[in-house]
């Protein structure tokens, strides 16, 4: 197993994760003073994982769950699976980003709608993600919810809310695993590039 010989660190065990993702449930019930007026949008096949979590337990929380719909949005070029799941695939790499798929089975005039990613770097998929949205509708308003902040240097886009703020250095490759994409759910910092 060459990543683990890789690994600096496992930041995030599968129960951080999940007490993460249900402070941030919370938070947003909090914020919007219930769930009935939210929708949920997942980046991606981690940021959608996470969205559907939130919902959950935003449906213990208030008794309701909200929609969930799913951007995906990827890197023109070509790219390695460890590549898919490098934190740094927020960086804008040449070849920019395109949008593969839209599924968003609700209309979003006039709800509270919370952008779902797993990590925000520079902000690139997200400022990408905002542009289609709001290209769909008109929405009461637009936040951003991240598992974890990888605080870049130079942010484009701060997250609304986000689980955990990690400083990551620029040798370093911050990897989030989830059950329900990876069979496992961990955060880990792998040294190297």
């Amino acid at each position: 197993m060459q990543i683990k010989t890789e690994i600096k660190d496992i930041c995030l065990s599968g129960g951080d994760i999940e007490s993460m993702i249900a402070a941030m449930a919370q938070k947003i019930v909090q914020d919007e003073k219930s769930a009935a007026g939210s929708v949920l949008v997942g980046l991606n096949a981690r940021g959608s994982a996470i969205a559907k979590r939130l919902a959950r337990h935003m449906a213990l929380l208030c008794g309701v769950q909200p929609p969930l719909g799913r951007l995906d949005i990827a890197c023109k070029e070509p790219q390695s699976a460890l590549d898919a799941n490098n934190a740094k695939g927020d960086d804008g790499r040449a070849g920019g980003l395109e949008v593969q798929s839209v599924d968003m089975p609700f209309c979003i005039d006039g709800a509270a709608v919370v952008v779902v990613g797993d990590v925000v770097f520079t902000g690139s998929t997200t400022r990408k993600a905002r542009d289609v949205l709001c290209g769909i509708g008109v929405p009461a308003s637009l936040q951003l919810a991240v598992l974890v902040d990888r605080l870049s240097p130079n942010p484009t886009v701060h997250p609304d809310l986000a689980g955990v703020r990690l400083e990551v250095s620029a040798d370093e490759r911050l990897l989030v695993f989830l059950e329900e994409v990876d069979g496992f759910s961990e955060v880990l910092v792998r040294r190297g590039r």
